[in-house]
């Protein structure tokens, strides 16, 4: 159970700096193909991420949090928040300066 929880926590932590990373990417124009890695990688994030939420915290199991529940919980809203204004302030800006159609996303 260790070994899984460790590579959670350690596959959580990359793809959170990927998805990141990808988004400066795409503000400044570097990569223009990385909104299309963006939506896939945030697409199974979610995934994770509500799945996770979903197992650890229903309202059948008493659960004491451990510090991966709180990052886990402390980036899913950060998470949220990312995707839900800055994707959409990005994908503005690039449909607005004709690097990306409107309808892509």
């Amino acid at each position: 159970m260790n070994s899984i929880y460790s590579f959670q926590h350690y596959a959580f932590d990359i793809i959170i700096y990927l998805s990141y990373f990808l988004i400066v990417l795409a503000y400044f124009g570097i990569f223009n193909d990385a909104t299309k890695y963006i939506n896939a990688l945030n697409y199974y994030l979610k995934i994770y991420v509500c799945l996770f939420l979903l197992w650890r915290f229903h309202p059948f199991r008493t659960t004491e949090l451990t510090e991966f529940d709180r990052k886990v919980a402390f980036r899913a809203g950060v998470f949220i928040l990312t995707t839900t204004f800055i994707n959409e302030y990005i994908v503005r800006i690039l449909t607005y300066f004709g690097l990306k159609k409107g309808d892509e996303m």
